[in-house]
């Protein structure tokens, strides 16, 4: 049976974690980098994570590019007061 799939734009905020889906954990489940990095040394991020909780591992849909999840995410870290009614994710048209 294949891991549960989750999408990587969930990860779109201020902690860039999300709580565990698992029924009864309380863990969070993180984004973790690939070592690699672009010309702008912004990180690639893995196409899976797990919670060090519960151990269950999720597969990421790569719903969104890496550089526009960081960029996002980069962008609500310094501007956390728009995070509540700022822009969604699917709107953004932060990198070209």
């Amino acid at each position: 049976m294949p891991p549960p799939r989750l999408s990587k734009s969930l990860f779109a905020n201020v902690d860039a974690r999300i709580r565990c889906p698992t029924p009864e954990c309380f863990g969070d489940l993180l984004l973790f980098p690939t070592g690699e990095v672009d010309a702008d040394g912004i990180p690639a991020f893995q196409s899976f994570t797990v919670c060090p909780l519960c151990g269950v591992g999720f597969d990421l849909e790569a719903d969104v590019a890496d550089r526009d999840l960081y960029l996002r995410i980069a962008w609500l870290r310094a501007n956390p007061d728009a995070a509540l009614d700022g822009p969604g994710l699917e709107d953004d048209k932060i990198a070209p």
